[in-house]
């Protein structure tokens, strides 16, 4: 269910979203509300978890992350507790950037960011092994055109 927002709660959303760090003077200076109302507005976003948290946004590149791929994985979408565990283990890698059970033919979507295909191969592999098992088909991402970084980009209501 979405959350009970307000006009002022999109306003300081979406100056967050370009600049995680602002400190509330800043947002309450641009949106015409005052520090302490900012501050405890943004407080109840998080206690409310419309915000989940505060990151910094690294170019994959300068990491040795040059290599970016989805993997769509076909198997028993309900794991046992011997093939959830290794999945999760699975999802601790840092080179997994998001994990999704979807709908249709594929039972997870997932994007990987590696630092060269002989890596990307390996943890394709581990999906493919037993206990998971899973049949994967690998897209490598040639060129990226768009990336929102935080989910999501609020507009104009």
């Amino acid at each position: 269910m979405p959350a009970d927002l307000d006009a002022i709660d999109h306003k300081i959303l979406t100056y967050l979203l370009r600049d995680g760090r602002a400190p509330a003077q800043q947002v309450a200076d641009t949106i015409g509300l005052s520090r302490p109302a900012v501050a405890d507005r943004i407080a109840r976003l998080e206690r409310d978890g419309v915000i989940r948290g505060h990151t910094v946004v690294i170019e994959p590149s300068a990491m040795g992350r040059d290599v970016t791929a989805f993997i769509a994985a076909r198997g028993q979408s309900q794991l046992d507790a011997k093939r959830k565990k290794a999945f999760d283990v699975i999802l601790k890698s840092d080179e997994i950037v998001e994990a999704h059970t979807v709908a249709g033919d594929d039972c997870f979507f997932i994007k990987v960011r590696t630092d060269s295909i002989a890596s990307l191969n390996t943890l394709v592999s581990k999906l493919a092994a037993p206990p998971l098992s899973l049949v994967t088909r690998t897209t490598i991402v040639m060129q990226t055109h768009c990336e929102k970084i935080g989910g999501i980009t609020l507009g104009d209501r």
